[in-house]
């Protein structure tokens, strides 16, 4: 399974999780994500699948839980393009 299908199955299991902890859960799967790739380029590329996924999601796409995982994949798209 690659990366980004183990943080797409990841967040999508998030979606149904009805806590606070959601919030760190997914944080910590977009971090795994970004430690699967050593350039920051691929990070970019592989948020980016992530980010497309998502949003095409009939289950999260236009949900707040759906823009929270946008806002946040757009954040570090942004964060790593500063530094490549």
């Amino acid at each position: 399974m690659t990366p980004v299908i183990r943080c797409l199955h990841k967040v999508d299991h998030l979606s149904a999780v009805p806590d606070s902890t959601v919030a760190d859960r997914v944080d910590a799967a977009l971090d795994e994500l970004e430690g699967s790739y050593r350039k920051p380029c691929e990070r970019i590329l592989a948020l980016e699948e992530v980010l497309q996924e998502v949003c095409r999601s009939r289950k999260t796409g236009g949900t707040p839980f759906g823009r929270f995982v946008r806002v946040s994949v757009e954040r570090r798209q942004v964060k790593l393009s500063r530094t490549a």
